[in-house]
Parts: structure tokens; sequence; C-alpha cells
């Protein structure tokens, strides 16, 4: 069993096949997009009913009856709307059901949605739509009024941390990444492939404890690479939080696993308020970058915002 066979979303899906009321169209909002694909190829074999060599192909987008679009890394095309129409009145091959997925809409183009808004609205029977986005900011309303909508924010801490201990049973520090991820399975599993989370979270205290215009216009150009950012934000928010705990004196509260000294020692150097400042101002910077914002851009305006509140 999968972490995301005990979501919501997989289970109101599965569901609506128990009952026999299969939606023709579901849109799955998850901001993980690491494994949105992945978690759209699962409800894929669970309205398929797919057995074990069915979820094999499903899993490596080679299914006949399943068409994965676009492709890993690209952007849906008008072309490719007018090509799900079309392929969506053919027969199946292999038996009496066709799906359609459609990864990352929330970078579709208007154009493209409207040439899937007839087929979303009346598809030929025995085809089901699984649509995925990081947000629905850019999905339009026309489309989202044609699925039914599944939200999946984030996973419970423990499932999270089971499912590292299984993954990257190396790794004896499954706890406290499970601790400070956000729920997200994706920053998950990108903290425990970074390397050593003890030294991230030092190094993530030493610089708020030291954050000046200098370090931050360097920090700015150190993490401003789209495999490094989140890992980083998500330890820093968690670190600012400690700060805060410390502050408030809750040091029963911490999470971060951060040297308590070294916390302490930042502690004094900010109010109560700017410690909510940074926190609010890391979520927005996350929030930004999520909509593919400049990301040196984005951690010079973070840095400044935190200094300028202190």
């Amino acid at each position: 069993m999968s972490v995301f066979s005990n979501a919501r979303p997989y289970k109101i899906v599965s569901g609506d096949i128990a009952q026999g009321r299969l939606s023709h169209a579901y849109l799955l909002i998850c901001p993980d997009a690491r494994n949105l694909r992945g978690f759209l190829k699962e409800l894929a074999c669970l309205v398929f009913g797919a057995d074990r060599r069915a979820q094999d192909l499903i899993t490596r987008e080679m299914f006949a009856d399943c068409l994965v679009l676009p492709a890993v890394g690209g952007k849906f095309t008008v072309a490719e709307a007018k090509a799900v129409v079309d392929e969506s009145y053919i027969k199946p091959v292999e038996g009496d059901r066709k799906v359609f997925i459609l990864d990352g809409v929330q970078d579709m183009n208007a154009s493209a949605q409207n040439k899937l808004l007839k087929v979303l609205e009346e598809p030929p029977a025995n085809v089901c739509f699984l649509l995925g986005a990081v947000n629905d900011f850019a999905v339009l309303p026309t489309v989202k009024s044609r699925a039914k909508r599944l939200d999946l924010n984030r996973f419970p801490e423990r499932e999270i941390e089971n499912y590292l201990k299984q993954k990257y049973p190396g790794r004896e520090d499954a706890a406290e990444i499970a601790a400070v991820c956000g729920g997200s399975l994706g920053r998950a599993e990108e903290l425990a492939e970074e390397g050593n989370l003890k030294k991230a979270t030092e190094d993530a205290v030493f610089f708020a404890m030291n954050i000046s215009v200098s370090s931050a216009i360097s920090a700015s150009r150190k993490y401003a690479d789209k495999d490094k950012i989140s890992s980083f934000l998500t330890v820093l928010r968690l670190v600012y939080r400690d700060i805060l705990m410390l502050r408030l004196g809750r040091e029963d509260l911490l999470l971060s696993g951060g040297d308590r000294a070294m916390l302490g020692r930042a502690a004094a150097r900010y109010t109560p308020a700017a410690l909510v400042n940074a926190q609010d101002r890391i979520a927005a910077a996350e929030r930004e970058i999520r909509f593919n914002a400049n990301l040196s851009v984005c951690l010079e305006t973070l840095f400044f915002g935190i200094l300028e509140g202190r």
C-alpha cells in the first residue's frame, strides 16, 4: 500500500467506483509537484482496477488505454488538446475504458484548456479524465466546474516517517525529516536525498543568527537553484519557528533539532513580532516559487524583508 492510497482523494475515487458513480473527470489539486504525476497514475490504476501487469505499464506510461500528457518536463499544448479530444472517441484497446491523465494543468494555457471543455463536459462513454494541478489559480473556472475536485494538501507526519524508513533505510533521521517537511511527501524526499539534515539545520540557524545585507545577497545566490531552494526554505521556516518558541519560553515545542545554544543566541536578536514576520515571509516566498518566480529575486526580497522586520 502506498502513502497516497490512504489519502482522502484516493478514498473518494475508490468510494465512487464502489458505488457505481465514477465521475467522468477529476481534478486533483496537490502542491507536491514532484509526486503529482505519480498520484494521478495511482488513481488511473484504481479506475482500471488494474492487475500487476497493467499497474506496471501505467506507471511506465505504456498502457494502451491510458494516455499521460504532457511529456515529463513539457507543457500541454493546443495540438495535444486536439489529439486528446480525437483519441477519446477511439475505442479502448484492452478493455472497455480509457483514461486520460493531464498533468500540470496550472501551466496549461487558456486556449488548450478551452479546447478540452466540450469533451470534459460530455465525454464519450467509459472515458475518464484525471487532471492534476499544484494549485487552481490558473485553472479556468469552466474547467473546474466540469471536474470533481480532490484536494491533497498534506500527509500525516507518522505516515511520512514510515514511508521514509522504507524508501531510505539508511537514514536514521526519518522522524526529524517528517517533522520539518510540512506534510509534503516530495519535500520529505528532497530532504532525505539532500544529505545531512542536521548540517542543513545548523546552516539555517547560523544564517538566522547572523543575517546581514552581505549574507542575504550571498545566500540568495547560493540557494537560487530549483534543487536546493525548497528544502532550504522548509528548514529555515522551522528554524524561525523554533527561535520563536524559545523567545516565548516554550522549549518543549522545538521541532527542528537545531542546537539549543545557537537557537537561544538567535532568539536574543529578534523580537517575537520579527520572528512571526520571518515565518510569514518564508511562507509567501514558497508560494511565489510555486508560480515560477525568479528564484534569486524571490530570495533577496525574502531576506531583506526579514532584515527590515528585525
